[in-house]
């Protein structure tokens, strides 16, 4: 069975992501679970320029992405699956596909939502997203690339008051 990654960052495609996940771990595709850029057919070129030559580059609507993955498209190679926020992680689970482990990469602060780390802001939604993520069997860590220590993002949440 190939590597499956799931993360959620709002930056989806960059420097962090190429160089500390796709190629320090062998990946070779990306997938973007996204309505919104899946119809945006210039934004969807732009992203496929922005990675190395020999990975492959697909953006899915979230409808896309569950038939895909459930006619067994996720799993043939080594994949990464990015989302820009924890509500299409939840929709995607609601489409029926199974999500064991989701890492947060980065959740930009806006000045409206609070700092669970250096990296990662939340909103209100944001929190009730990550605890019905969470208690839909899915374990949240956060972690900028795959050789830094894993975090509990859910520990994280829990200690907001």
């Amino acid at each position: 069975m190939s590597r499956v990654v799931f993360r959620i960052d709002d930056r989806l495609i960059h420097g962090q992501v190429v160089e500390g996940w796709v190629r320090n771990l062998g990946l070779t595709r990306i997938i973007i679970v996204s309505d919104r850029i899946s119809g945006d057919s210039s934004y969807r070129r732009l992203l496929e320029f922005s990675v190395p030559t020999g990975v492959r580059v697909d953006v899915f609507s979230l409808e896309e992405a569950s038939e895909k993955f459930r006619g067994g498209e996720l799993g043939v190679e080594d994949t990464i699956v990015l989302f820009e926020s924890p509500r299409e992680v939840i929709d995607l689970i609601d489409y029926g596909i199974e999500i064991d482990e989701i890492n947060v990469g980065c959740m930009h602060y806006d000045g409206r939502n609070r700092k669970l780390k250096r990296n990662v802001a939340v909103s209100e939604e944001d929190i009730r997203d990550f605890k019905e993520i969470s208690s839909m069997g899915a374990a949240i860590e956060c972690r900028s690339l795959p050789q830094d220590k894993r975090v509990d993002l859910m520990e994280l949440v829990n200690r907001i008051k």
